[in-house]
C-alpha cells in the first residue's frame, strides 16, 4: 500500500461513525480485541460522547479522507484510589498495519497522559499478538503478569499479558 498522510487527532462527534467502522473491522478479525464485532452504533456514540464530555484521552488516526484507520485511548480508572491509573486500548485496521501508525498513536496518547498527570498506564494484550507486545515493550511497558488460558475462542485458548508503564517514579 502506498504511504498515506495520517493525522492523529482527538476523537470528535463527526468521527464516531468512522470510528465505529474501524472498531468493527478489527473486532471481526477475532484475534486482537475482546469484541467480536463492534457494539451498536448508538452504544458507541454514547461511549464516545461520554469520553469527550469527561475529557478522556481518545485519539484516532485518520487517513486523508478523514476515515478512522486506528485509535488509541487511555481511560482513567474511575474508582476512588485508582484515579492515577489509565487503561490503554488500541487498534489499527488491517490495511494500515506496519506503517508506524501504532507508534504515532502511542506517542501522542502517552504524551497526553503525562500532561494530565497519570502515573500508570495499564493494558492487556493477547500473547499471540507479538508485534504489539514488542511495540509496548519499546515504549517501556513491563510485564505485570500473565492470565493463562484467559480466553477460549474458536477452539483455542489464549493467554493475556498484563503490562504497565509507569510515567513517574513514585
Amino acid at each position: 500500500m502506498m504511504e498515506q498522510k495520517i493525522q492523529i487527532v482527538p476523537i470528535s462527534e463527526n468521527l464516531i461513525a468512522s470510528y465505529h467502522h474501524a472498531l468493527d473491522a478489527v473486532a471481526r478479525e477475532r484475534k486482537y480485541i475482546m469484541f467480536l464485532q463492534a457494539p451498536p452504533l448508538a452504544a458507541v456514540r454514547e461511549f464516545v460522547l461520554k469520553v469527550i464530555q469527561d475529557n478522556e484521552i481518545q485519539l484516532v488516526a485518520c487517513d486523508p479522507l478523514d476515515r478512522v484507520v486506528g485509535w488509541c485511548d487511555i481511560l482513567r480508572t474511575p474508582f476512588p484510589g485508582f484515579e492515577h491509573c489509565g487503561r490503554l486500548g488500541m487498534g489499527i485496521i488491517k490495511e494500515y498495519r506496519g506503517q508506524g501508525i501504532g507508534k504515532m498513536l502511542m506517542e501522542s496518547a502517552i504524551a497526553e497522559a503525562k500532561v494530565r498527570g497519570l502515573i500508570k498506564i495499564e493494558l492487556e494484550v493477547y500473547a499471540s499478538n507479538v508485534p504489539v507486545v514488542n511495540l509496548y515493550q519499546k515504549f517501556g511497558f513491563i510485564s505485570e503478569g500473565l492470565k493463562q488460558k484467559a480466553r477460549f475462542l474458536d477452539g483455542k485458548f489464549e493467554d493475556i499479558h498484563l503490562m504497565a508503564l509507569f510515567l513517574k517514579n513514585v
